[in-house]
This record gives structure tokens, sequence and C-alpha cells, in this order.
């Protein structure tokens, strides 16, 4: 029998086609597991990093007690004085009762607070309401596991 040519290449070529497709089948899963594990590891690494951040730069969290008298303080500022001196003695005794706060944060903002008060009762200035509400929430920020909500009152001549 003889054996033409072309029907030995055409057999030689399927059988390398039919070897190459198996070779490259555990090559193609190979590749489709390896990307659904870094896929997977690159959302852990995303979600990680997101709660790293959100923990990073959350406000600290003042106690209970803390943010009473916080509240307390920003109550004292309606007895403010008008005399200049008188604003000196009342910052002086402020800024002692604010060295009881034990959150640093929360007592400059309440320190802030208090300081544009003192200025409005100067009349160096009164500062905008925007102001003022910025203040407070930046306050209550650092109230919030507390379950108290800071109430500042606006600041006006």
């Amino acid at each position: 029998m003889l054996i033409d040519e072309r029907s030995t290449n055409n057999v030689g070529r399927k059988f390398s086609e039919a070897v190459m497709t198996a070779v490259a089948r555990p090559r193609k899963t190979k590749a489709i597991v390896f990307g659904a594990v870094a896929l997977a590891f690159s959302a852990v690494t995303v979600a990680a990093a997101g709660y790293w951040w959100h923990g990073h730069t959350a406000p600290s969290q003042a106690s209970r007690a803390d943010c009473v008298l916080a509240q307390q303080l920003v109550d004292s500022t309606r007895d403010i004085p008008s005399d200049k001196a008188a604003v000196d003695k009342w910052e002086k005794s402020a800024q002692q009762r604010r060295y009881q706060l034990k959150d640093g944060y929360l007592g400059a903002s309440i320190s802030n607070y208090e300081g544009l008060a003192a200025q409005n009762a100067r009349g160096e200035g009164t500062p905008s309401a925007k102001e003022v509400r910025h203040l407070q929430d930046q306050a209550n920020g650092h109230c919030a596991d507390a379950n108290v909500k800071l109430s500042f009152p606006s600041i006006s001549s």
C-alpha cells in the first residue's frame, strides 16, 4: 500500500495539535487558578488597608464624662463678661477647667470655641456660623461612642 505524503502530514498535524491542546489545558487551568488566588489576595489586601486607614483617620473617642464636661465648658461661654480684663480672667479659669478633659483632641475643639467666644466678647470680631458648626462637628466626632451630642451656642455680638 502506498501512503500518500499529504495524508501523513495531515495525520501528523492533527496529532501535534492534539498534543498541544492537551499540554495547553493544564497551563490554562494553572493560569486561572493563579489569577483567582491573586485576585483574592488583592481583595484581602485592599480590605485590610481600608480597615487600617479608617481606624487611622477616625477621631479619637472621648469618655462620657469628658463629653459632659465639654458641654458644661461650652455652656459657660454664655457667661463671658464684656470687660477685657474680666474676659482674660474668664479665659484662665476656663483653661484650668479644660485641663480636666482627658481627650486632648476634644479639648482642642473646646479651646478653639472658647477662644472665638472670648474674641467676640472683647469686640475683636464675630466668628461665622460655619466656623462654629465646624468646631461643633469636630467635637461631636469625638463624642460619638459616648452617645453625647454636643450643642454649641452661636456666638454673636
